[in-house]
């Protein structure tokens, strides 16, 4: 039993003790003198095990039993989707099933396509995909689009295969699937934006009516070569998110002002954007951009 615990965090249900040869009467014994404690109907852990994220969610799977899986922001945070917030366990189980344990929420369907189901160890979980579908209504629209691309950065799942699962889903009424294929449909064939701040650019910059820059664009100077968050390269005007994290050593700071200076010797505008700017005050971010594309005009 500790080798069965031990591959799935230190939990394992009543079922695979009685599997291993225990009798009810060996499993009481080691409850009552605190070897094993329950952790729902039929589940048990090892005493001393670490209690984790993984750990709930496969105690949780076990006690729903065959068909189930964690799901929406349970799944979200299993697999480290960015931007994701849950309290407890969420589990899609069967109609037919019964689950009712307390710190449980309970999400019922008649079925769940096999295109929607994934494991991550040995946890029964809902795919990277089906996990953003479930939790799009939920997010406002900068949270999803964010974790949407970290999700693609990460490999974790690709644009062609969310939005066949997206396009499927929202033919058969899943809330949320619509939105999420409108921002799929808005991103283009570009590389993934790489942080919250980009996200809500991208969606200041979709929402003003300017023409759409190239994402992550390396230019060539005489200096040296560069990556743009943004880029509208004929214009020879680019946008970057700027944070604290970026200089957070005196050395980072210096190389960010060597490299202003040789897009500023190359004639390149750059506008710095911080969080404060785009979510504050948006239009004049708008303004600022609007500005600059017309001199560069």
């Amino acid at each position: 039993m500790a080798a069965t615990a031990d591959a799935q965090f230190g939990v394992f249900s009543r079922r695979q003790a009685l599997d291993a040869g225990f009798s009810a009467r060996q499993i009481q014994l080691r409850v009552t003198g605190k070897r094993w404690e329950s952790r729902h109907r039929g589940v048990y852990r090892i005493v001393g095990a670490p209690e984790t994220r993984q750990q709930s969610a496969m105690a949780a799977s076990l006690y729903a039993g065959e068909g189930a899986l964690v799901s929406h922001g349970a799944a979200g945070l299993l697999w480290e989707i960015e931007g994701v917030r849950a309290r407890g366990v969420e589990l899609w189980v069967p109609s037919s099933k019964k689950s009712d344990a307390k710190g449980l929420t309970i999400h019922r369907g008649t079925r769940l396509d096999r295109a929607d189901r994934a494991m991550l160890g040995p946890i029964p979980i809902t795919t990277v995909a089906r996990t953003l579908i479930d939790l799009s209504p939920r997010m406002e629209d900068a949270r999803l689009l964010s974790a949407m691309e970290q999700a693609f950065r990460r490999g974790l799942v690709t644009p062609e295969r969310l939005s066949a699962r997206a396009d499927a889903l929202r033919k058969s009424g899943r809330p949320g699937a619509g939105r999420l294929a409108e921002l799929l449909a808005g991103r283009g064939r570009d590389p993934a934006l790489e942080s919250a701040l980009e996200a809500k650019v991208w969606l200041l910059l979709q929402r003003s009516g300017l023409p759409l820059p190239r994402r992550q664009t390396w230019v060539s100077l005489p200096g040296g070569r560069y990556r743009l968050d943004f880029a509208w390269p004929e214009q020879r005007v680019g946008l970057e998110c700027d944070g604290w994290e970026h200089h957070g050593a005196k050395s980072a700071f210096v190389a960010d002002r060597a490299r202003l200076a040789e897009f500023g010797a190359a004639h390149w505008r750059i506008l710095p954007v911080t969080w404060t700017a785009c979510t504050g005050a948006p239009e004049r971010v708008e303004r600022w951009l609007r500005n600059a594309l017309a001199l560069a005009a």
